[in-house]
């Protein structure tokens, strides 16, 4: 599966970037702002965001996660300048609540996931998350 996102643009500087092949169909939002672009979300990681949102902007990017759930962080480490909430700042310092067979289950899902996708490799995004997690 080569198209495993599906892009909506809002407007010139507003898009929707979606994972409707997987059961979560996790939106994420690209704001394209004057100086700086804003990603909210980054995604389940089964594809690489990175490329899409790069596609869109050539501006520096900042993404912030609307909570710290598996399936709207995965991506983060494609954009070191991120924010998350305070209150859930020990998930990303490796206290995530659920463990790493639980998310390998979710994110094995129930739909075609891509070719080159390998579940073994997938890991929780942490701060300390080596570039291949």
């Amino acid at each position: 599966m080569d198209n495993w996102f599906t892009v909506d643009e809002i407007d010139a500087e507003t898009y929707i970037i979606s994972e409707y092949c997987h059961w979560e169909e996790t939106h994420c939002y690209l704001l394209n702002g004057n100086e700086r672009s804003l990603l909210i979300d980054t995604g389940l990681g089964i594809s690489n965001i990175y490329d899409e949102v790069k596609k869109r902007t050539n501006k520096s990017i900042t993404a912030v996660a609307t909570h710290i759930h598996w399936d709207h962080i995965r991506r983060h480490k494609y954009f070191p300048d991120f924010y998350a909430q305070t209150e859930e700042l020990s998930w990303l310092n490796g206290e995530f609540p659920l463990s790493i067979e639980a998310v390998k289950e979710m994110a094995s899902g129930h739909g075609a996931l891509p070719q080159n996708f390998d579940i073994n490799q997938y890991e929780i995004f942490h701060k300390g998350c080596p570039p291949e997690c």
